[in-house]
């Protein structure tokens, strides 16, 4: 199995450009910043830690960053020529951009940088890399608590997901 599931960040950030693009919409570079982290982290965390593309991301004052991205983009959308993704990554990136294109990069930022994991790489300095292994762990965590719900009461409880079991019969 390939280490990712693209060869190119670089796909992946003309799949979002595109996507907003037949929208008739823009998309910040700040923005485009968050919905590749969240992208990573959510593929990892479907894909039993299986990299979605070959991304390093590191802590910039604004936020995660693939610094590669960031400074390819930094003048505006290039021209050059891009793949696209496979079929699954297709529908993968679809629900992610239903998911988070509606927030606002303020949303984004507050979701992201209150992340164990790119918490723990603040603490070490602007260009720090957050670590894959940390940012999947992390997704695993917040999917784990998005199964938790308040009732009117203000309770906490689990919400009941249904598993398919077998009953043998006797």
């Amino acid at each position: 199995m390939a280490s990712s599931a693209v060869e190119s960040t670089i796909d992946i950030a003309f799949w979002f450009l595109n996507r907003a693009s037949a929208e008739d919409s823009y998309l910040q570079p700040h923005k485009l910043q968050r919905l590749l982290y969240l992208a990573q982290g959510y593929y990892a965390q479907e894909q039993y830690g299986r990299k979605l593309m070959p991304a390093t991301f590191v802590v910039h004052e604004l936020g995660p960053i693939e610094p590669n991205i960031f400074r390819l983009f930094e003048e505006g959308r290039p021209s050059i020529a891009f793949v696209v993704p496979p079929p699954e990554v297709d529908d993968f990136l679809e629900r992610i951009w239903r998911r988070f294109s509606g927030h606002a990069v303020d949303r984004l930022n507050a979701m992201i940088l209150e992340q164990p994991a790119y918490k723990a790489a603040v603490v070490e300095g602007e260009g720090e890399e957050i670590p894959f292994a940390a940012m999947q762990k992390t997704f695993k965590i917040k999917e784990k608590t998005e199964t938790t719900v308040r009732t009117a009461d203000g309770r906490t409880v689990e919400k009941w997901v249904p598993t398919r079991s077998v009953r043998r019969r006797p």
